[in-house]
């Protein structure tokens, strides 16, 4: 119908945006070479509604909505065209790496994790970057790895793979994509249970980090992005309302765990704006070995263009995969 070679959407396979970016090509190019005439509306109508009665896609393809990212990192599919792989993974026992990858619904490929773990424990020493600019996350440390198998089985936050950083463990990542940026736009799906959480750092020295809860003391005074703050933390979509030099360690993290207490046992989306222009280096999770994350991480994106009109979108589609706030 319309000289496209098939009688229906579905003979094309794929999922439903392929579908529809298949027809439409496929549509232009033929009534271009038509002279912009449609030959028959009524194959027109047949394969519209092919088309739109498709299953609707999985919930994944973000960053085709929301392009651009400097770097992003998750354990679901971000983009169609992305590299075939989520992490890089080494199995207790004999310390064999494997590349794991996602299934036919954009998620991660647990089956082949499972498989290669063989009843064991998995941590991750690559988390691959699917924003197509290779600034993928790496630790060659075994003791810095974090977990993502734990005798057999996949560790989940919210019933998601998620991987699990024990307070040591950390990733690099050396790209200035990053790092020297006059804005930093931050989303991250996380379940923090420490009272130092650390989203990203200056990896050795110079008191940058960025969203924080720093220090056991409460009299500590707290910044989020400590040194180059230039905008706010938000919570599931809320503006917590920290203030620079005035929001102490305590106020911080009682905003952030009353904002998730009610939301899958405080997991939270955190988003903020930072600048990076004095960084020399990028760390995911850790300050410098001093203070280190301790929790769950899904999901980092990172963008060094002003995405707050995109803020909400972009937390929506977070939200809609791992089900965090509604």
């Amino acid at each position: 119908m319309l000289g496209l070679g098939v009688s229906s959407a579905s003979q094309l396979g794929g999922t439903a945006f392929a579908l529809e970016n298949s027809i439409l090509a496929a549509f232009k190019t033929r009534v271009l070479a038509d002279s912009g005439v449609v030959e028959d509306y009524a194959c027109l109508n047949l394969d519209v509604k092919d088309l739109i009665t498709e299953p609707a896609p999985f919930t994944t393809g973000l960053l085709e909505f929301y392009p651009g990212a400097a770097a992003a990192y998750s354990l679901r599919q971000l983009r169609r065209s992305v590299s075939p792989y989520a992490i890089r993974v080494r199995r207790s026992g004999d310390s064999l790496e494997q590349d794991i990858g996602f299934n036919s619904n954009g998620e991660l490929d647990t089956n082949a994790l499972l498989d290669f773990a063989n009843g064991g424990d998995a941590w991750v020493t690559v988390w691959y970057d699917q924003s197509s600019n290779g600034n993928d996350a790496t630790q060659g440390t075994n003791a810095d790895q974090p977990q993502i198998v734990s005798s057999g089985s996949v560790i989940t936050q919210n019933g998601k793979p998620t991987l699990n950083f024990d307070g040591t463990d950390t990733f690099n990542v050396g790209s200035s994509d990053l790092y020297g940026q006059t804005r930093l736009d931050a989303y991250c799906y996380m379940y923090g249970t420490d009272n130092v959480h650390i989203m990203f750092s200056q990896a050795a020295s110079g008191s940058n980090y960025s969203y924080a809860v720093h220090d056991d003391s409460p009299s500590k005074i707290l910044a989020s992005a400590y040194a180059d703050a230039s905008s706010k933390i938000y919570v599931n979509g809320s503006d917590i309302n920290v203030i620079e030099g005035t929001t102490t360690r305590d106020d911080l993290h009682t905003a952030i765990i009353t904002n998730g207490a009610a939301n899958s046992n405080g997991a939270i989306i955190v988003h903020e704006d930072v600048q990076t222009t004095s960084w020399t280096d990028f760390k995911i999770s850790a300050y410098a070995n001093v203070w280190t994350y301790t929790g769950k991480m899904s999901e980092i994106l990172l963008y060094n263009s002003d995405q707050s009109a995109n803020r909400t979108g972009i937390e929506s589609n977070i939200n809609d995969f791992y089900s965090i706030y509604s």
